[in-house]
């Protein structure tokens, strides 16, 4: 214990008694040495914490100004001047003949002054109260908007963005866009995607929560199209913890089997059924987040979803959904929970002339 008299200032005092000093016995030194480590490690905690919490706080306040702006309840600072813009849309040429230039949609105008990146918007939820409303951007590669916001500044959060491989013009888009976003704690961007999933207890979950809102929204730049949810499910991301399906693989289709294949093995996974049905030439979404809870395992929870067809109800008849008891897991799941895959029990009908 450090010796102390009475003409020794408090500062002294507390010096003598934090950090190392001559003539202290070792266990002494030892205290004083985990004590300063600890600090240390408890100041770059709280650093990093506040810093984390203020970029979500900042990232929050700028989406919903964009969502402000996007939906037209926000001032577009352009207001009175020419609103065309310079982006290139490509043309179609037949024969002689050229395609005029697609329209931009006039929301996305003021957008695109922010970032040429940006592509589309999506929206899930009540259109009053949406639980997901976010731009949609495509870079380059698919990492670069995993740690930058829409505005190119470097984030935590990162920004909802679209697979970078298949780029969606006015002239061509993949048949399955593929849209990535974080699964934040704080509820930010695809968090709330994971409501889809029954693993949770209490609430409102899984199957409940598919039923209050079995349909989402996604604009282009050049439309607008409602989606049908049929279907969700956990896969692995390493082939140590079992096979791996590698969803992210279908973007194009080129002949029905290949289609067919392809959702077959995404409904043998799925948690949920529903009475949309799936045909060859069907333009497919999948929201793909990363999910927590399963021991260290780099899990993801990905939501499918095609495109109402021309001419169809995009309404859905939620009465018919119904949870799948046996999913199709993975060797790490099933030595964890126990059980087994029984095999395909889906109807058959599900996907348009398939039959298994």
């Amino acid at each position: 214990m450090s010796n102390f008299n009475e003409k020794d200032s408090l500062l002294y005092k507390v010096l003598r008694y934090l950090i190392p000093w001559k003539g202290d016995r070792p266990a002494e030194i030892v205290r004083k040495v985990v004590f300063i480590v600890s600090a240390a490690v408890l100041t770059i905690s709280l650093v990093n914490l506040l810093t984390f919490y203020s970029q979500m706080y900042e990232d929050s306040k700028n989406n919903d100004e964009l969502s402000d702006l996007f939906h037209g309840s926000g001032d577009d600072t352009s207001s009175g001047t020419d609103t065309t813009i310079d982006i290139d849309v490509g043309t179609q040429s037949q024969g002689s003949e050229e395609k005029e230039p697609a329209k931009v949609l006039d929301s996305f105008v003021p957008l695109l002054r922010i970032n040429e990146d940006i592509v589309g918007w999506i929206t899930m939820g009540d259109e009053e109260d949406p639980f997901i409303d976010y731009v949609v951007v495509q870079g380059e590669d698919n990492s670069f908007y995993l740690t930058h916001n829409y505005k190119k500044e470097e984030s935590v959060a990162g920004s909802v963005f679209a697979d970078y491989r298949q780029p969606i013009t006015a002239d061509s888009e993949p048949a399955n866009i593929i849209l990535y976003g974080h699964n934040l704690a704080s509820g930010e961007y695809f968090a709330k995607l994971t409501r889809y999933f029954n693993y949770r207890f209490g609430g409102n979950y899984g199957l409940d929560f598919y039923k209050e809102h079995p349909t989402f929204t996604f604009s282009t730049l050049y439309e607008k199209h409602t989606y049908k949810i049929f279907g969700g499910m956990l896969v692995n991301t390493q082939e140590s913890e079992g096979d791996v399906f590698y969803y992210l693989e279908g973007q194009n289709f080129k002949t029905k089997a290949e289609f067919d294949d392809y959702v077959a093995q995404m409904l043998d996974r799925s948690t949920f059924y529903t009475d949309v049905d799936l045909m060859y030439g069907d333009r497919l979404m999948t929201l793909s987040t990363c999910i927590r809870g399963y021991s260290d395992w780099d899990m993801r929870w990905v939501l499918f979803a095609r495109r109402v067809r021309d001419g169809e109800d995009a309404s859905v008849d939620v009465s018919k959904a119904y949870e799948n008891p046996n999913p199709l897991y993975f060797d790490a799941y099933y030595s964890l929970n126990g059980g087994k895959w029984e095999g395909r029990k889906w109807p058959a009908e599900m996907i348009y002339g398939y039959t298994y």
